[in-house]
Protein backbone atom coordinates (compact mmCIF):
# COMPACT_ATOMS: atom_id res chain seq x y z
CA UNK A 1 0.00 0.00 0.00
CA UNK A 2 2.64 2.06 0.96
CA UNK A 3 4.38 1.79 -2.41
CA UNK A 4 1.29 2.39 -4.40
CA UNK A 5 1.16 5.65 -2.30
CA UNK A 6 4.41 6.56 -3.06
CA UNK A 7 3.92 5.51 -7.01
CA UNK A 8 0.91 8.18 -7.14
CA UNK A 9 2.74 10.68 -5.39
CA UNK A 10 5.58 10.68 -7.39
CA UNK A 11 3.49 10.58 -10.79
CA UNK A 12 1.00 13.70 -9.56
CA UNK A 13 4.78 15.67 -8.68
CA UNK A 14 6.17 14.95 -11.66
CA UNK A 15 3.07 15.56 -13.78
CA UNK A 16 3.22 12.51 -15.62
CA UNK A 17 -0.56 11.43 -14.78
CA UNK A 18 -3.32 14.87 -15.24
CA UNK A 19 -4.47 15.69 -11.61
CA UNK A 20 -7.89 16.42 -12.78
CA UNK A 21 -8.05 12.93 -14.92
CA UNK A 22 -9.85 9.90 -13.65
CA UNK A 23 -7.19 8.34 -12.79
CA UNK A 24 -5.61 11.63 -10.57
CA UNK A 25 -8.31 11.84 -8.55
CA UNK A 26 -8.10 8.73 -7.96
CA UNK A 27 -5.10 8.79 -6.50
CA UNK A 28 -5.56 12.09 -4.92
CA UNK A 29 -8.33 10.41 -3.08
CA UNK A 30 -6.20 7.44 -2.27
CA UNK A 31 -3.22 9.33 -0.82
CA UNK A 32 -5.98 11.80 1.71
CA UNK A 33 -7.56 8.71 2.98
CA UNK A 34 -4.30 6.47 2.61
CA UNK A 35 -5.05 5.58 6.83
CA UNK A 36 -8.47 4.69 6.65
CA UNK A 37 -7.79 2.91 2.89
CA UNK A 38 -4.84 1.13 4.56
CA UNK A 39 -6.35 0.08 8.25
CA UNK A 40 -6.82 -3.65 7.23
CA UNK A 41 -3.42 -4.26 6.22
CA UNK A 42 -2.49 -3.90 9.81
CA UNK A 43 -5.52 -5.34 11.72
CA UNK A 44 -6.06 -9.36 11.68
CA UNK A 45 -9.29 -10.22 10.56
CA UNK A 46 -10.52 -6.73 9.46
CA UNK A 47 -12.78 -7.63 6.29
CA UNK A 48 -12.04 -5.70 3.11
CA UNK A 49 -15.55 -5.41 2.03
CA UNK A 50 -18.69 -4.17 3.98
CA UNK A 51 -21.14 -5.47 1.99
CA UNK A 52 -22.92 -6.83 5.01
CA UNK A 53 -23.63 -3.19 6.40
CA UNK A 54 -24.57 -1.80 2.86
CA UNK A 55 -27.50 -5.06 2.57
CA UNK A 56 -28.78 -3.86 6.16
CA UNK A 57 -29.10 -0.03 5.04
CA UNK A 58 -30.77 -0.78 1.83
CA UNK A 59 -33.53 -1.69 4.14
CA UNK A 60 -33.84 1.58 5.63
CA UNK A 61 -33.27 2.92 1.76
CA UNK A 62 -36.30 1.40 1.30
CA UNK A 63 -38.15 1.93 4.02
CA UNK A 64 -37.80 5.59 3.97
CA UNK A 65 -38.54 5.40 0.16
CA UNK A 66 -41.32 3.95 0.49
CA UNK A 67 -42.78 5.62 3.43
CA UNK A 68 -43.57 8.70 1.12
CA UNK A 69 -46.91 6.48 -0.09
CA UNK A 70 -48.15 6.29 3.69
CA UNK A 71 -51.54 8.32 4.41
CA UNK A 72 -50.44 9.04 7.48
CA UNK A 73 -47.90 9.72 10.24
CA UNK A 74 -49.45 6.32 12.27
CA UNK A 75 -49.54 4.56 8.54
CA UNK A 76 -45.78 5.62 8.28
CA UNK A 77 -44.99 4.69 11.97
CA UNK A 78 -46.19 1.16 11.81
CA UNK A 79 -44.67 0.62 8.18
CA UNK A 80 -41.46 1.56 10.06
CA UNK A 81 -41.96 -1.17 13.19
CA UNK A 82 -42.61 -3.42 10.49
CA UNK A 83 -39.45 -3.26 8.67
CA UNK A 84 -37.80 -2.78 11.69
CA UNK A 85 -38.90 -6.28 12.88
CA UNK A 86 -38.34 -7.96 9.57
CA UNK A 87 -34.75 -6.98 9.39
CA UNK A 88 -34.39 -7.69 12.72
CA UNK A 89 -36.21 -11.03 12.56
CA UNK A 90 -33.89 -12.09 9.34
CA UNK A 91 -30.75 -11.08 11.54
CA UNK A 92 -31.60 -13.54 13.74
CA UNK A 93 -31.93 -16.08 11.33
CA UNK A 94 -35.93 -16.78 11.46
CA UNK A 95 -38.54 -17.57 8.82
CA UNK A 96 -39.92 -13.82 9.12
CA UNK A 97 -43.14 -15.04 7.56
CA UNK A 98 -43.76 -17.67 10.43
CA UNK A 99 -42.59 -15.19 12.56
CA UNK A 100 -45.80 -13.17 11.81
CA UNK A 101 -48.01 -15.78 11.55
CA UNK A 102 -47.34 -16.90 15.21
CA UNK A 103 -47.36 -13.16 16.19
CA UNK A 104 -50.89 -13.03 14.92
CA UNK A 105 -52.11 -16.26 16.29
CA UNK A 106 -50.81 -15.96 19.61
CA UNK A 107 -51.84 -12.48 19.91
CA UNK A 108 -53.06 -13.00 23.88
CA UNK A 109 -49.77 -14.68 24.79
CA UNK A 110 -47.68 -11.89 23.31
CA UNK A 111 -49.40 -9.20 25.01
CA UNK A 112 -49.11 -11.03 28.15
CA UNK A 113 -44.87 -11.77 27.37
CA UNK A 114 -44.05 -9.89 24.58
CA UNK A 115 -40.46 -10.49 25.71
CA UNK A 116 -40.84 -14.14 24.90
CA UNK A 117 -41.89 -13.26 20.96
CA UNK A 118 -39.03 -10.37 20.47
CA UNK A 119 -37.08 -12.37 16.87
CA UNK A 120 -33.52 -12.87 19.09
CA UNK A 121 -35.78 -14.96 21.40
CA UNK A 122 -38.39 -16.09 18.99
CA UNK A 123 -36.43 -19.87 18.23
CA UNK A 124 -36.64 -20.87 21.98
CA UNK A 125 -40.44 -20.13 22.18
CA UNK A 126 -41.05 -21.80 18.72
CA UNK A 127 -40.73 -25.11 18.86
Amino acid sequence: MAEIKAWGETHLSDETIEENSGLGKAIRYFIKHYAGLSCFCSLEGVKIDNNKIEAMLKIVVRDRKNAMFHKTLLGATIGDVITSMIATGSEAGINVFNYFTVLQWDKEKVKANPENYLPWNYLENSE
